[in-house]
């Protein structure tokens, strides 16, 4: 099969089944793999526009989450508040230091990076300018979306409460809720920016 034939052709997220690619899908349109019945991509109606909005709606809660105290605990008179940068300072002063540092980067970095990259890729395709080093910045997108773990977090401290509530009060702060509302941001934005979809942009823009 030539290249240019493998280019009409994606391979299934699921289960690498090979899908003809239409020539072009509607608005609001979904491709689905005939074989597993997965999801692969959707035509989005404005899908640059939302990306946009949506990755910057998330850096700016992201900013807010690091600003505000996340949760507080009150035990026996003893009130303790933390923040979200402080989950990684307490591992690290408690000798887990490569833990300390895998949760800095996956949690706050990480999700930072992606979402400066989509800002910077696709804020000038908006425009109708070229951006600074498409290719370059679209491989970076693709190998730091899977490194990105908001939703892990936050679903992580949500089975932590469930252990936890019975023997203390909690009280949640800006910060949970503000950080909640990025992660949710962040999963549409990401979801709307597929990789075929981002892919598509960068050559148009090229």
């Amino acid at each position: 099969m030539k290249n240019k034939d493998l280019n009409a052709y994606i391979a299934c997220h699921e289960c690498d089944q090979l899908i003809a690619m239409p020539e072009a899908l509607g608005r609001n349109e979904t491709l689905t793999c005939p074989r597993c019945m997965s999801k692969q991509l959707t035509n989005y109606a404005n899908s640059l526009e939302h990306s946009i909005a949506f990755s910057l709606t998330a850096l700016i809660l992201l900013i807010i989450a690091n600003a505000f105290p996340f949760l507080s605990f009150e035990a026996q008179g003893q009130i303790k508040t933390i923040s979200v940068i402080e989950a990684s300072y307490d591992l690290y002063f408690q000798g887990f230091y490569l833990l300390s540092a895998l949760v800095y980067a996956f949690v706050l970095l990480i999700p930072i990076f992606y979402l400066c990259a989509v800002l910077v890729l696709l804020v000038p395709i908006r425009l109708g300018l070229q951006p600074p080093a498409p290719v370059a910045i679209g491989k970076m997108i693709s190998l730091a979306l899977p490194w990105a773990m908001a939703e892990v977090f936050i679903v992580g401290v949500l089975v932590a409460l469930i252990k936890v509530i019975e023997l203390a009060d909690i009280v949640f702060g800006v910060s949970f809720w503000a950080y909640s509302g990025f992660v949710l941001f962040f999963i549409a934005a990401s979801n709307i920016a597929s990789r075929h979809q981002l892919w598509k942009w960068i050559e148009d823009a090229r």
